[in-house]
């Protein structure tokens, strides 16, 4: 298969050197400041053009946009139709495969991160036909793919791993990598560590389904979880909870940086001196929502980890939690889906947030430390950035996968490995 193209675009035929240093440059900062926080003005001054000469090379931000897009989607079809020249071969090739497919997958991932960016949210209300068209990435032929890869592997055992949540799994969380992993880290070597998660799992001996039910970590989830209740509905237009309800929609659907006080007041109903009269700012809204969030998660979090269980019982009594919340939390999940990398100035909400979620990513890493010292856990370098990605995916968009049928394929692939049983 091929392997992932080393720039954020192909270069056009006819393109001068300026030009592609104009679009590396911008998909640069696209992926560390997002695009509504990205100007034109930005761009022309990383490349050292006046901002009237980049216009010479791009009508407009969103054209560059469109063709990192564009670039993206043409190198994922290149990986598809790769694989599909290559038809499964049974036995030991077909784990290979899989192995192969992720590793490109992932590469592609790295290599295109400003579109991987830029697709996580919807476009901006003025964007034209052809960036909406190119956030549409042509996934039919790799999804095709995963299907031939997967199928390959011998068939799961009653109660084994789900094979298409094996799929959604794998597609996921290599499509998305960028975004999940640090960038200066080999995007190849890290597929490879997720295939050895998601293969052959980290237990090396883990307990019946009903013991894992039975332990105290399983029943503290199911009281944590229990206090997660849908919060009854504000009680009117002019309600504070519907502009915090508003505000957490919003930022879910474009992006925090993309969206204005506006685009919030005209979410809630509201004018634009009620919504000042409620809140201080939208930095003030944004602090609220990601605080009830995460108090949330660290109360679940901190209430498995206290209940004295083994590290295999604890692991999965933390899936459950996190398969609840991707769905429970769903538009705070995607709010933070690239405000946890510690850019942010220490004053920002966001930074409040990343701090909180390294503490549970110690956390994780501890547990993890301690079942690999007394035997009962796998050794898989960086194993809690792989099991935090793979917790994280969202398995309710796929065919409405309910949070039971989730939890048991994790506890089927994560804990004991597809290809074990």
């Amino acid at each position: 298969m091929g392997g992932a193209q080393g720039t954020a675009g192909r270069t056009a035929a006819g393109d001068s050197a300026r030009t592609q240093a104009v679009r590396d440059t911008a998909a640069r900062l696209f992926g560390a400041a997002g695009y509504a926080g990205t100007t034109m003005n930005d761009i022309a001054d990383a490349v050292g053009l006046l901002p009237g000469s980049l216009y010479h090379h791009f009508a407009s931000k969103e054209q560059i946009a469109a063709e990192l897009l564009t670039a993206f989607g043409t190198a994922l079809t290149d990986v598809a139709t790769a694989a599909a020249a290559h038809p499964p071969e049974p036995g030991a090739h077909a784990e290979q495969r899989v192995r192969q497919l992720a590793a490109d997958v992932m590469a592609l991932s790295f290599a295109h991160a400003a579109a991987v960016r830029l697709r996580a949210f919807e476009p901006p209300t003025v964007a034209t036909a052809r960036l909406r068209e190119a956030m549409q990435l042509p996934t039919t032929g790799l999804e095709r793919a995963w299907r031939d890869a997967v199928d390959g592997l011998r068939p799961a055992r009653e109660g084994g791993a789900d094979p298409a949540l094996l799929r959604f799994a794998l597609q996921q969380a290599t499509l998305d990598a960028s975004g999940s992993y640090r960038p200066d880290r080999d995007p190849r070597e890290l597929a490879g560590h997720l295939c050895d998660v998601l293969l052959h799992g980290v237990a090396v001996a883990c307990p019946p389904d009903a013991d894992l039910d039975a332990s105290a970590a399983s029943r503290a989830a199911v009281e944590a979880l229990a206090g997660w209740r849908t919060q009854e509905p504000p009680g009117g237009p002019r309600d504070r909870d519907t502009i915090v309800a508003a505000a957490r929609t919003e930022f879910a659907r474009r992006g925090y940086d993309a969206t204005t006080v506006r685009d919030i007041a005209a979410a809630a109903g509201v004018r634009m001196g009620t919504l000042y009269r409620r809140v201080e700012s939208k930095e003030a809204l944004l602090r609220e929502v990601l605080g009830r969030y995460s108090g949330h998660l660290a109360d679940a979090v901190t209430a498995v980890l206290a209940a004295g269980s083994g590290e295999v019982e604890t692991l999965d009594a933390l899936a459950r939690v996190f398969v609840h919340a991707s769905r429970r939390f769903e538009a705070e999940s995607c709010i933070v889906r690239y405000g946890w990398s510690g850019r942010e100035a220490a004053t920002s909400p966001f930074h409040d947030y990343y701090l909180e979620t390294q503490e549970r990513l110690r956390a994780l890493e501890d547990l993890l430390a301690r079942g690999v010292a007394d035997g009962r856990l796998s050794t898989v370098p960086d194993m809690a950035w792989h099991i935090r990605s793979v917790l994280w995916l969202p398995f309710h968009q796929h065919a409405r996968t309910g949070t039971a049928r989730a939890h048991a394929f994790l506890r089927a692939a994560l804990l004991r490995g597809a290809l074990r049983g």
